[in-house]
């Protein structure tokens, strides 16, 4: 269509001039007229070409903005993936510590087995019609079974039968090992239920009677955030800090810090 143009405008200016100069320059301006005609294309064609080039920049900037949100998801469901880890591998510590204790605590009693003429041996069935009476009233109260019921509940998120559960155990086995476990899993359930000041109400009381215990580390990390969840930043990274401080080489001295990295950023 320019090329159309064109010829028409050299059409009009030809019959403007004397058939002299017409017959003279004709040539010449034929000439002229092509070279910017093939300058105008070759224009034509570049924009076109910086035109698709544009468009193939627009979509490789879609692609990597898509690809750099999904890194941010993945980024956050890894960090949650390793919080979740650490939930379980806590809970299997203190089931493979529980199962250690009752394997000593079945030693000592077969090696307590008396050996007198007539002797019964514990355990075995006899003609007394209470001895399986006292067999389940003795399994009801097993630590074990009360601890790992309840946290079965937390599992469950039955957080309030957990929590019951758990205080259960406490009440009735104060000495055992387990009870400052509990008391960690009953800060657990308040923070799930997003009752951050119940849960921090928690983490202190463990922090203040078993200062020694191995739940002190996940006990100060889930109070750092609950403190942040509560929007109390400034107590919540302080306390993230002193977990690092104390225990720099523990996997929740890890999550504190990719904790405070996400709010200094």
């Amino acid at each position: 269509m320019k090329r159309t143009v064109i010829s028409a405008w050299l059409a009009i200016l030809l019959s403007t001039l004397p058939l002299s100069a017409v017959k003279k320059d004709t040539q010449l301006i034929l000439d002229e007229i092509q070279k910017l005609a093939d300058t105008v294309m070759a224009l034509d064609n570049k924009i076109n070409v910086m035109a698709v080039e544009l468009a193939g920049m627009v979509k490789k900037s879609d692609i990597s903005e898509e690809r750099i949100g999904a890194m941010s998801r993945n980024q956050a469901d890894m960090t949650q993936s390793r919080e979740n880890l650490l939930l379980s591998m806590q809970f299997f510590k203190e089931e493979l510590s529980d199962i250690k204790n009752s394997l000593n605590k079945l030693n000592d009693k077969m090696m307590n087995i008396p050996t007198a003429a007539g002797g019964n041996i514990p355990g075995t069935a006899d003609n007394n019609p209470n001895s399986t009476k006292t067999a389940e009233n003795s399994l009801s109260q097993d630590p074990s079974s009360v601890y790992y019921a309840a946290y079965s509940d937390y599992i469950k998120e039955n957080f309030d039968l957990a929590v019951e559960g758990f205080r259960q155990f406490i009440r009735s086995f104060p000495a055992s090992e387990l009870a400052d476990n509990s008391l960690y899993w009953i800060g657990e359930c308040y923070y799930a239920k997003k009752k951050y000041q119940d849960a921090i109400n928690t983490f202190n009381e463990l922090l203040g009677k078993y200062s020694d215990g191995d739940k002190v580390p996940a006990a100060i990390l889930k109070k750092g955030y609950a403190l942040l969840e509560m929007g109390r930043q400034g107590e919540g990274i302080a306390i993230l800090k002193e977990l690092i401080s104390r225990f720099p080489l523990s996997e929740e001295s890890s999550l504190a810090g990719q904790k405070i990295k996400e709010f200094s950023e």
